[in-house]
């Protein structure tokens, strides 16, 4: 696999820390939770002499700013398309900035929250943007691999916000939790100057009739590549967008993500997205530092830093993975994975249950929630993105997007407003039993990928459409991808003609993939 130029790594690598604000503001609030001045601050007074803050306020802290996420990720769409990528990026980053500065001086749950529902708002335009800037712009023999790194840097910002946290709990007063917030201003300041820098997106500005400016952009994202020929490109897009002009979805409205084979891609899309939260990762990652105190595991805040070193630890070996094994087998070995470790855990509870402060029963919950963090780390973190971002038609991508990023908080903020519910002594005090419900969830999930889930490993966008237009089913989309490529160029005369417009290197490769195709239709006539 030759590697592509430099300068549309590092374009796809720096767009890429949009996703830190993801992983420090969504990751910043579980070790917060657990210390004494937030508590004593926006707490109450127990019996016992001690601050506490109630189930159904550690619920409303933690479930009502996703109402921010959703609604930056449904309006990411029509934002996407209005203005461009660059302008969603540049608004996630003034979110950001005004949801640190509302948290900063609270001094009531209400300012707090408001602060959190800006910072969720800023997580919702990286989750639309983010990822739809890297397929766009990226090879498609390294799409998985750039739009990894989104979730590579989800974790990467959990795990450096975790290790604030463990640091500043130790210090009296409120610098205690606002120090963790105010590191998260250093994210928009390294990320603003950049935007006046990358290009736009080649395919929106293409499908915005802007043609030289995608022409610019293309020489930008090509730079150095010496065969790169800059009107082959711009053929294939204006082809594509054309094409989908034909089939009457140049609109790209919110009903045109559910007409025709349209609907089939945003199904696929967005209950990829409600697996991967009902299997349980926004239970770790807002509730683990809490929930390992709540078990009794001794030092909760390193056990958090630990947990999500190996959230690190596996993204980074989906890096290597995701565009050699492919989509599909990652994520049927990752459920596995994940259900063995939740299975554990709810077994460890049990156990615990029965002998009060089991030592062996609370390193059980530990280990089995690494195994879980590492399963989910290396397949389902990064692939529902991955699976997200290809699947869109190009015609509706930003809306498709959208759509699959509100599903995921949506879902997210099911499973972060019954957490305490189930896990709190107050209400159901499930403990680690909890487990046992997202060992069941993940099971599903396991079923509808085997069943729903295509694999997309390698495929072109462009073809892409073609295969979901003959209606391939689940399981055969590799032996289809050929047929896809003549598909788009029309008949087998086309695609002769479709070589000339092309450089030396890619005629080769053309030429081989009519001559295979041909070899096909023989065998089967």
């Amino acid at each position: 696999m030759a590697l592509p130029n430099l300068t549309v790594l590092f374009i796809c690598a720096f767009v890429a820390l949009g996703a830190l604000i993801f992983g420090m503001d969504g990751g910043y609030f579980s070790g917060v939770l657990a210390m004494d001045n937030f508590a004593r601050t926006f707490g109450s007074l127990q019996p016992s002499g001690e601050y506490e803050i109630s189930s159904t306020r550690q619920s409303f802290m933690t479930s009502f700013p996703y109402v921010g996420q959703f609604l930056a990720a449904i309006f990411g769409g029509f934002i996407g398309n209005l203005t461009g990528r660059r302008w969603g990026l540049f608004l996630m980053c003034i979110a950001c900035v005004m949801g640190v500065l509302m948290q900063i001086f609270a001094k009531n749950v209400a300012l707090l929250v408001a602060g959190r529902f800006f910072n969720y708002c800023a997580i919702g335009f990286a989750t639309v943007f983010v990822p739809m800037y890297q397929t766009e712009t990226a090879p498609p023999a390294f799409r998985g691999v750039m739009i990894t790194m989104y979730q590579f840097n989800v974790v990467v910002g959990s795990f450096l916000i975790s290790i604030v946290d463990n640091f500043t709990a130790k210090i009296h007063g409120s610098a205690s939790w606002k120090i963790p917030v105010g590191v998260l201003l250093c994210l928009p300041v390294l990320i603003l100057p950049g935007l006046s820098v990358i290009p736009e997106s080649p395919r929106w500005l293409v499908k915005k009739g802007k043609i030289e400016n995608a022409k610019r952009a293309l020489l930008v994202l090509h730079r150095g590549e010496e065969s790169f020929d800059v009107d082959s490109e711009i053929k294939l897009l204006m082809h594509s967008v054309h094409h989908q002009e034909e089939l009457k979805l140049a609109g790209g409205t919110y009903l045109d993500c559910f007409r025709g084979t349209n609907l089939r891609r945003t199904a696929i899309a967005c209950l990829i997205q409600v697996w991967q939260q009902f299997t349980g990762v926004s239970f770790i990652f807002n509730y683990g530092t809490v929930f390992f105190t709540r078990v009794g595991v001794r030092q909760p805040f390193t056990i958090t830093i630990i947990t999500n070193l190996v959230n690190v630890l596996g993204t980074v070996i989906s890096f290597f993975v995701v565009d050699r094994i492919g989509r599909r087998p990652l994520l049927l070995v990752g459920s596995v994975i994940m259900f063995i470790g939740h299975v554990s855990v709810g077994t460890c509870g049990v156990i615990s249950d029965h002998h009060s402060a089991n030592h062996s029963a609370q390193i059980g919950v530990v280990v089995f929630t690494l195994i879980y963090v590492l399963g989910f780390a290396s397949t389902w973190g990064p692939l529902g993105w991955v699976i997200t971002s290809e699947i869109s038609n190009n015609m509706v991508r930003e809306k498709t997007q959208g759509l699959g990023s509100a599903t995921n908080i949506l879902f997210s903020w099911v499973v972060t407003f019954s957490l305490p519910y189930l896990l709190n002594d107050d209400k159901a005090g499930l403990g680690a039993k909890v487990g046992f419900i997202y060992a069941g969830l993940t099971l599903c999930g396991l079923v509808y990928v085997w069943f729903y889930v295509p694999e997309t490993r390698g495929i072109a966008l462009e073809d892409l459409d073609a295969i979901f237009e003959q209606k391939v089913p689940t399981r055969k989309f590799n032996s289809y991808q050929l047929q896809a490529a003549l598909g788009r160029a029309g008949t087998l005369d086309d695609a002769e003609i479709k070589t000339e417009e092309v450089p030396a290197g890619a005629q080769t490769h053309t030429w081989e993939l009519k001559s295979e195709v041909m070899h096909i239709h023989g065998k089967k006539g």
